[in-house]
């Protein structure tokens, strides 16, 4: 076996095993510290007021930390913000790193699941908090005498929460995601800093509270529900506004009677793409429904353009292309769909950036519209239409492996014609006796 290979299998087991290894050694080390460097860590309140305290904190952020809101792929808001920035701030810093570690392992086994993380994103996930709470715990537990010192390490312990989840977070989920660090940071500033700021500042305002009266903690509950719901209810979507958008994609569908059923194929190729991603929850639900409704914007195409047999003229296929851009303006009148409006304009952009309506390239695309455009070239391919019939699957595979890279995502093609060929052997071990041969789909990248 060569060093790729080794690689290769490595990463399969572990997307990070080095950074997961790093990350944990580095944790330890700050929790070896947090006993040695700290004269004044001692709790500001009494042993049995910290004990419940602690219980508290450690349950809700299990709570928050299997409870996420999605708003972009691989970046989701937690509300672990609150329990964490108030376990740095509240307990002492030895246990306030144990506490904070209890909670995110529990948290990541009960969602491991759902998320299908490995080992090593689990040792990740709680070793960058580990480490952002031990050294935020430092800057809370300073003495400060006075009311104005006080507002001010409260505010600085934010900030450096913020920083380091921001600079931490590209670590852990970069190397599950494919995407650059920095890309990854830029997106959790972008999407994430108005949410993070509002719970910051209902974190500060609860440890002021709690400074003087430890049991205020639990009136936190009601209004961190409330910031849950509203944050929830803003960024995903409603079933009542998808049963109404997929009766739209059903007039597009009914109109063209050659690409009938385009819609609902589509939506099924991209459940079968993002099974085999291992992309599952709310995030995997928007992505379908975006794909249901990809091509909601022909609805203000002509009918003589949308079922023309010959080659389009140039001023047709103008208005033609414009269908991505008419069907996210027609989404972006529902606020509940807002994430969903850019994967449908978006589905027809190529990885090489000679795509459109916009020529994004590579990492620019969102995530939701390259799963979509691979499952939409696939069944337009494998479909009749008026001046063609539908070439065979493993043609369509074969034109899919040679456009990795190019037109499509390599990483999406990939899992793609995996699932084809696991539905073939499938296919063919049912309707196949067992000492027949046939030739399967070839799958790899460009």
């Amino acid at each position: 076996m060569n060093g790729i290979s080794r690689f290769t299998r490595l990463n399969e087991w572990a997307p990070q095993p080095l950074i997961a290894i790093l990350a944990t050694l580095f944790a330890f080390a700050g929790w070896l510290l947090s006993w040695m460097l700290l004269p004044y860590g001692s709790s500001k309140f009494g042993a049995i007021e910290t004990g419940l305290a602690a219980g508290f904190l450690t349950a809700a952020l299990v709570w928050t930390g299997t409870h996420p809101i999605h708003i972009h792929h691989q970046t989701k808001i937690y509300l672990s913000t609150l329990p964490l920035y108030l376990i740095a701030v509240l307990i002492p810093p030895p246990l306030a790193v144990i506490v904070a570690s209890v909670g995110i392992l529990l948290a990541q086994w009960r969602m491991r699941p759902q998320t299908g993380n490995l080992p090593s994103d689990i040792a990740t996930a709680l070793s960058r908090w580990a480490i952002t709470v031990f050294l935020a715990s430092q800057i809370a537990h300073l003495p400060a005498p006075t009311s104005l010192q006080q507002a001010i390490s409260l505010c600085s312990t934010a900030a450096l929460m913020f920083l380091l989840d921001v600079m931490t977070c590209a670590f852990e989920i970069a190397p599950m995601s494919g995407a650059p660090p920095l890309r990854v940071m830029h997106t959790a500033v972008r999407e994430g800093s108005l949410y993070e700021s509002a719970l910051y500042l209902t974190a500060i305002l609860a440890a002021s509270a709690a400074f003087q009266h430890i049991w205020t903690l639990a009136l936190l509950v009601i209004p961190a529900y409330v910031v849950y719901a509203a944050f929830k209810h803003a960024k995903e979507i409603h079933d009542s506004t998808f049963q109404f958008l997929k009766s739209l994609a059903d007039a597009v569908d009914l109109r063209d009677p050659y690409t009938g059923g385009h819609s609902r194929r589509v939506a099924e190729w991209t459940a079968e793409i993002l099974r085999e991603l291992n992309i599952h929850g709310p995030e995997a639900e928007l992505i379908k429904a975006a794909a249901r409704v990809h091509d909601i914007g022909k609805i203000g195409v002509p009918d003589y353009i949308l079922n023309k047999s010959d080659k389009l003229m140039p001023e047709e296929k103008l208005i033609m292309d414009s269908h991505p851009v008419r069907g996210a303006d027609l989404l972006a009148r529902f606020s509940d769909f807002a994430r969903g409006k850019s994967i449908v304009r978006s589905h027809h952009e190529r990885w090489n950036g000679q795509g459109y309506p916009d020529g994004l390239q590579g990492w620019d695309i969102p995530f939701g519209a390259r799963v979509v455009a691979v499952a939409d070239s696939f069944d337009a391919m494998t479909s009749d239409r008026p001046y063609r019939t539908g070439m065979p699957i493993g043609k369509a595979a074969h034109i899919l492996r040679e456009g990795c890279g190019q037109q499509w995502d390599p990483a999406v093609v990939d899992a793609f014609l995996r699932y084809l060929q696991q539905r073939q052997s499938t296919e063919v071990a049912q309707t196949t006796p067992a000492n027949s041969l046939t030739p399967g789909i070839a799958v790899g990248g460009a």
